[in-house]
């Protein structure tokens, strides 16, 4: 026989519900207590008993009249995005993002630094935490209730620490989650970026009809990775490292990777692969700034080496598409921002060619429109998300 299933006492109700209609609130950018009742099946009973919670906790307020179900007149309620706060964190191996978001995902304010080469994990993260708590610091008329962070992958979610971060293993001695809630005493989550940034596209409903369709988010930048979401919820694995596509063969007589593997996708593709690539071609060092302004300058053999970590992508984005028959695939970080017209174009092309007819007729290809680092925002969105599944818990004792 398999495992016993258990059923949800009166609590566990009242808290799913709470979270429907936070949710529907956060989606229908507010409206009507009516309105609320149609979309959620729910009494009408119920929806003012929580919304009252909802309104002693400061999470939600009024907004005055506004046209409803038929054409009545109601009041319009939306999420307080003035008292209530989360702080969303990217790492990467050379740069790091600390920004405050209000509860509706939208940045407050985010500050980016460089991470200078000779600097430990240890010396980077207590900058991570000094920039935390100057943001909080300053901002005191938000109450930070969460924190979310973005980590290059693979990261282990049970063991709460990187696995690998290729070129700066110290990482793997620090467990970020719980290093943060210490020094804040603010709940934290860690998540790869990758799953940051496919939640956040899903979050901010960039997509067409997202809901029940299979999207996955390819991260092309200082490494390679994918976020695979299916009906809204993400394909983790075992230990939360699915979608290591950077550690999967394009040439399996390549060179050894740190991983173990051999000829690992982010040794052809990813941002310092193309930086590491051009200055080979070049006879000397450049960084991938200049890189980039040679691609858009349209010098001949520096953007030969850009079609070289396209075409290399590409055959990545065939597996993925092969494995999991998503709807969307969706390109974003440091490489999708060379040239993003003529990326998308060159893969669609690849990919065309490797496909079956039909399944590539199904795929949306398609580069992310977040401004700026979707891993940001992906971070800030794991925290809410985290925030808004227990919100007696995050909101109603206003005290702590």
């Amino acid at each position: 026989m398999g495992k016993t299933r258990r059923g949800l006492n009166q609590g566990n109700i009242q808290n799913l519900n709470r979270t429907l209609l936070i949710n529907l609130l956060r989606q229908e950018r507010g409206c009507s207590r009516a309105t609320l009742a149609a979309l959620s099946g729910l009494q009408q009973a119920t929806i003012t008993y929580i919304i009252n919670d909802f309104q002693e906790w400061g999470l939600v307020r009024e907004t005055g009249f506004m046209t409803g179900i038929k054409g009545r007149r109601s009041i319009g309620l939306s999420i307080n995005t003035d008292q209530f706060a989360v702080v969303g964190i990217r790492i990467s191996r050379k740069n790091f993002s600390v920004g405050l978001f209000n509860l509706m995902g939208e940045a407050i304010l985010v500050r980016h630094k460089r991470v200078d080469p000779a600097e430990s994990a240890r010396e980077i993260f207590d900058s991570i935490l000094d920039h935390t708590r100057i943001m909080i610091d300053r901002n005191r008329s938000y109450r930070v209730v969460a924190i979310g962070v973005a980590t290059p992958g693979p990261y282990n979610s049970v063991s709460g620490r990187i696995a690998l971060m290729s070129g700066a293993p110290e990482w793997s001695g620090v467990n970020i989650a719980a290093e943060l809630t210490e020094q804040f005493g603010i709940p934290a989550y860690v998540e790869h970026d990758a799953n940051a940034a496919v939640i956040a596209q899903y979050w901010h409903n960039h997509l067409d009809d997202p809901d029940g369709k299979v999207i996955v988010y390819v991260t092309a930048g200082q490494g390679v990775g994918a976020g695979i979401l299916v009906n809204g919820e993400l394909i983790r694995g075992s230990l939360g490292m699915a979608g290591e596509i950077g550690h999967t063969s394009v040439n399996i007589h390549g060179p050894r990777c740190v991983c173990g593997n051999y000829g690992c996708l982010e040794n052809y593709c990813s941002s310092l692969a193309f930086t590491r690539m051009v200055s080979e071609k070049l006879g000397r060092e450049t960084s991938f700034e200049d890189a980039v302004v040679l691609v858009r300058k349209g010098q001949e053999d520096v953007l030969q080496v850009f079609w070289e970590c396209c075409d290399a992508l590409s055959v990545g984005i065939v597996n993925l598409i092969n494995s999991f028959n998503p709807d969307y695939v969706i390109i974003g970080d440091e490489m999708s921002h060379v040239s993003p017209e003529q990326m998308r174009t060159r893969i669609i092309e690849n990919v065309r060619e490797r496909l079956l007819p039909e399944v590539f007729d199904h795929t949306k290809i398609m580069m992310s429109i977040i401004e700026h680092d979707s891993m940001v925002h992906g971070a800030a969105v794991v925290a809410i998300r985290e925030a808004f599944a227990d919100t007696e818990r995050f909101f109603g004792n206003r005290g702590q």
